[in-house]
């Protein structure tokens, strides 16, 4: 049986690489469990991402962060912040990942090649001082009976989506 292990499938012969000029920064909106910040984290580092913003979550424990991040977290720079203090480079998008009024298809829509991707509250959503602040919204279509999922999922359709838009 052949080796199906990715140290062994990604080498010189199976790579990709991201257009000159984009980028994209993924922000957490007060997530309350920490395993989804570390699959965010995990994430950001398969899609080459600059940095990931974590907004409040100071409740959340940074050993589980950091165990379900695995060796992602030596790979991405994560910072801790405020809502208030989110700072984001003039020439980035902050995008909405979110099902609100004026949200559009994320499979109809030209992500920015330099995105900010925020990602909300597993219950509630993004917050209001946020939603505000975003250049647009997208939404994950789903056809099915179950009209959610999970914020790492939701999260990675998406990342995946942007990185498709903007492989070489």
């Amino acid at each position: 049986m052949p080796e199906t292990h990715s140290k062994y499938f990604f080498n010189e012969t199976n790579t990709c690489s991201i257009k000159e000029g984009s980028d994209i920064i993924i922000v957490t909106d007060n997530f309350s469990t920490p395993e989804n910040i570390g699959s965010i984290i995990r994430l950001a580092a398969n899609v080459d991402a600059s940095r990931v913003i974590v907004l409040g979550s100071e409740a959340c424990r940074q050993s589980k962060v950091k165990k379900t991040a695995g060796a992602a977290m030596g790979h991405v720079k994560v910072e801790w912040q405020s809502a208030d203090t989110l700072v984001i480079p003039d020439s980035y998008r902050l995008v909405a990942l979110e099902t609100v009024d004026g949200a559009s298809d994320l499979y109809e829509n030209e992500l920015p090649a330099k995105m900010a991707i925020v990602l909300g509250n597993e219950k509630y959503g993004i917050s209001e001082e946020i939603l505000a602040r975003c250049d647009e919204a997208v939404y994950v279509p789903m056809p099915g009976a179950i009209k959610s999922m999970n914020v790492s999922h939701a999260a990675a359709t998406c990342l995946f989506e942007w990185l498709r838009q903007n492989l070489k």
